[in-house]
């Protein structure tokens, strides 16, 4: 058996450990807000239980007529750039049409536990959102991100390199503009198969079919749009698996009749094929364009490629990195500091879109979150103001610099002349980017909240901000999908300095139990 294989076959035996109840609980409190780096700590489920019935059931008057009609919703979107020409816009669904669809999940898992898993499969994912543990079976972590990484690097720097010496050639795909290219339709289709849903009279039988349910859900979460789900909440990327798990059996199953000896995985929809030859490859990528298609999605054609092995293995920027890596430093005086910082800089340039940002970042302070600086006061203004520069390289790097700067408040407590300038610093940066709310809500939510829980100055905000999450951060409490139920808490007020959680700890990716 193959380590892609077996991996599926241990995901498989650990989620069926999970009792329901708690992957419910999962999926509602740690699965509702997007990751952690998207916003603030201030939106964070306190309270989101599931009920003894949805909020919207099929209704039944009608004999052989069901109806199924949830009230219609917009996402709360929150956006930030991505390159210098598109955004990555990440969604918030409203929390009743949120509960229903965690509410089907759960009521049909049997169903769901069989689409996610079939048996002739042979394209192994290793991004299954819910974060099971052979360290703990029957329970559930909630390393929602730090998981992810965890199976991207199992999969891409282990299973399939310790396969690769049986093949000659790695084929490399993603899906063009995934989330907002999936056909709420097609939810059903991978459930219940497009034959079974087109059949006459099941096509509205929500009884019987939870996909039909599913689909309206999302489509009604999104205003009744039938294309696009909600990228960020853990239920959006649970219905992409089951999605892909269709298309790649289906895959599976034309290539093996055809006698092509491969090793597929997936992440997400970042696809990996070690095979014997070119031909091979093409054949490979054809099927899955094809199989793509009757799911109205499309290979990204400019990001495939066939590379001869061991070439296409690994991550190139890796290797460059370690020569500028803070890793295994202590302490850091400002010399090394900037040593690495232009180092860092340079590998960024050549491998554009990396982490190699955010891996710099995280090696400027030591897993307990403590900073490794050995700075002169004079150095650590130098070092904020490159910081803050490298927020235009990667904007997803924002919080975590903001985090730093916390740190560095934190540390440095009664030198008034260094937590006066970085006051400045950040007014001055808030005061700029208070001149087009619109264009620069992201960082508005990060530096509103920075300076709010720190309570460093008073926010001038203007009379009118259009930004429901921008709202929430003013009034401090929930301004969006009101009225709310009362018995949903989703937003914790923020507090007065020292009674916030620490930037650094809301956003570490692995938590202590993983860090010890």
């Amino acid at each position: 058996m193959s380590l892609p294989k077996e991996h599926t076959a241990e995901t498989k035996r650990l989620l069926k450990k999970i009792p329901k109840d708690k992957i419910a609980k999962w999926l509602l409190e740690e699965g509702y807000y997007p990751e952690q780096y998207i916003i603030p700590p201030c939106f964070r489920v306190k309270k989101f239980d599931l009920k003894t019935s949805p909020y919207f059931a099929v209704d039944n008057t009608i004999p052989g007529q069901p109806k199924f009609e949830p009230e219609k919703e917009d996402l709360l979107n929150i956006s930030f750039p991505k390159t210098t020409l598109t955004d990555r816009t990440f969604g918030i669904i409203a929390p009743k049409i949120y509960h229903d669809i965690v509410w089907y999940l759960i009521d049909n898992w049997e169903t769901i536990l069989k689409s996610l898993f079939k048996t002739n499969n042979k394209i192994h994912s290793y991004s299954f959102p819910i974060p099971i543990t052979s360290k703990n079976e029957g329970e559930l972590g909630n390393l929602r991100a730090g998981r992810m990484i965890y199976e991207f690097l199992e999969m891409g720097e282990n299973d399939l390199v310790s396969e690769a010496y049986n093949y000659k050639y790695v084929l490399k795909s993603d899906i063009k503009n995934f989330y907002p290219s999936i056909y709420t339709h097609s939810i059903a289709w991978a459930i219940h198969t497009k034959e079974v849903i087109r059949k006459k009279g099941n096509r509205s039988n929500f009884n019987d079919y939870v996909g039909l349910i599913l689909d309206k859900l999302f489509q009604y979460s999104n205003d009744g749009c039938t294309n696009g789900i909600a990228i960020g909440p853990a239920i959006s990327d649970l219905i992409a698996e089951i999605i892909l798990s269709a298309v790649d059996t289906e895959c599976s199953k034309i290539l093996t009749e055809k006698g092509i000896d491969f090793i597929g995985v997936r992440f997400k929809d970042d696809y990996r094929f070690l095979c014997q030859s070119k031909q091979d490859a093409n054949l490979i990528i054809k099927t899955l364009q094809k199989q793509m298609s009757f799911f109205n999605l499309t290979l990204n054609e400019s990001k495939s490629q066939v590379q001869e092995l061991p070439e296409g293995l690994f991550r190139e920027w890796t290797a460059e990195y370690q020569t500028y890596s803070l890793r295994y430093k202590k302490k850091i005086g400002y010399k090394r500091f900037e040593s690495s910082f232009r180092g860092t800089l340079k590998v960024d340039k050549k491998y554009e879109g990396t982490g190699v940002v955010d891996r710099f970042l995280s090696e400027l302070y030591t897993k307990k979150r403590e900073l490794k600086f050995n700075f002169k006061d004079k150095d650590l203004l130098k070092a904020i103001s490159l910081l803050l520069m490298l927020k235009e390289r990667r904007n997803k790097s924002f919080p975590q610099i903001l985090g730093i700067i916390e740190k560095i408040i934190e540390q440095n407590k009664g030198k008034v002349r260094i937590n006066s300038k970085i006051s400045l610093t950040i007014e001055k940066l808030l005061t700029e980017k208070l001149k087009s709310i619109d264009d620069n809500q992201y960082d508005l939510l990060w530096l509103i909240y920075f300076l709010k829980s720190l309570n460093l100055t008073t926010i001038p905000f203007p009379k009118k901000i259009n930004s429901q999450l921008l709202k929430s951060l003013q009034r401090n409490s929930l301004e969006f999908f009101k009225p709310i139920p009362t018995d949903i808490k989703l937003f914790d007020t923020i507090k007065k300095p020292g009674s916030n959680i620490n930037l650094l700890e809301h956003l570490a990716i692995f938590k202590n139990e993983i860090d010890e």
